[in-house]
């Protein structure tokens, strides 16, 4: 069957109204020759591991997709992509082969060049993940120190939270999801192939590029309500405050983390709501891109 044939086949079941046809997510990007507008370099990059646990498990493959762009054109031209697998240092488990498709054989030998990622990532503006506080925290505990202080140092978006899907006409934000309703497919959880397909998000629907852009260069205020009464604390977590037990980088305390331009109104409701009318000097901290979605962003310092 010819192109034309089946395009037309296609249309035809789309026009009895009982058929969607899905395509495979593209794993190319035309490239636009007629740039207006300054160049910024966008990485699009997504992991499997051995866990859910930053702290304990283990990076067993990252995938790495380069993108170049500008505001008045969008995505120009495909800059790198790379994947790279890394045996760790306990068996795969059954369940984790399971959802990811990666064997103990396939990763037998095998190790992530964390220097050659690097050198790519140097001179890009923007990384982004689509689960990145999964992605961020990975890449700072479970990598060599200089891999993790480059990742500390780059700001990220956040294809998942910093879009709000469902202002565009999506009821979620899962990955397979959102390119299902813009009528694509991929064979999902393995790295690369997820780096395309958080991608094909943002050429499909440049509005949601303009929304993750905006997110990224907004502040927000970590404020620690310490000292509050216990009688308060269901006020409290209905304004969706969480607690610290002081175990671990914050006081005890409930906590929150609010957009700057509520930052003065969430003060004045802790004044008036939470403590009598009591004009507090709460421990706070400012959140930018380069600590949103990492573990830091709940820290003071």
């Amino acid at each position: 069957m010819t192109d034309h044939q089946m395009t037309s086949s296609m249309n035809v079941l789309e026009a009895t109204g009982q058929y969607k046809v899905l395509a495979r997510v593209p794993e190319s990007l035309i490239q636009n020759d007629v740039v207006n507008g300054r160049i910024f370099k966008a990485a699009i990059i997504d992991l499997e591991t051995t866990g859910l646990d930053p702290k304990i498990d283990e990076i067993i493959e990252i995938g790495t997709l380069i993108v170049s762009f500008t505001n008045e054109d969008g995505f120009i031209a495909l800059e790198f992509t790379d994947n790279q697998l890394q045996q760790p240092n306990k068996p795969i488990s059954e369940e984790i082969t399971r959802i990811t498709g990666i064997t103990n054989e396939e990763v037998e030998g095998k190790s992530i060049d964390w220097q050659s990622i690097a050198n790519e990532l140097n001179s890009i503006d923007l990384i982004i993940c689509h689960n990145a506080s999964f992605d961020r925290n990975f890449m700072e505990l479970q990598t060599p120190e200089f891999f993790s202080q480059l990742i500390q140092s780059k700001a990220f978006g956040c294809s998942s939270r910093g879009v709000k899907w469902p202002e565009l006409g999506y009821e979620g934000a899962k990955l397979e999801y959102l390119n299902l309703k813009m009528g694509f497919f991929y064979d999902g959880h393995r790295a690369l192939v997820d780096c395309w397909a958080t991608l094909n998000l943002f050429v499909q629907s440049p509005e949601a590029f303009d929304q993750l852009k905006a997110s990224v260069r907004l502040k927000e205020y970590l404020i620690c309500a310490v000292n509050a009464a216990f009688d308060k604390k269901d006020e409290l977590k209905k304004r969706r405050y969480r607690w610290s037990d002081g175990s671990n980088s914050l006081p005890k305390s409930w906590w929150i983390s609010v957009p700057e331009a509520d930052y003065e109104t969430e003060l004045d409701f802790l004044k008036d709501e939470i403590y009598g009318g009591r004009q507090m000097t709460l421990p706070s901290a400012v959140v930018t891109a380069r600590k949103r979605y990492s573990y830091r962003a709940q820290e003071l310092n």
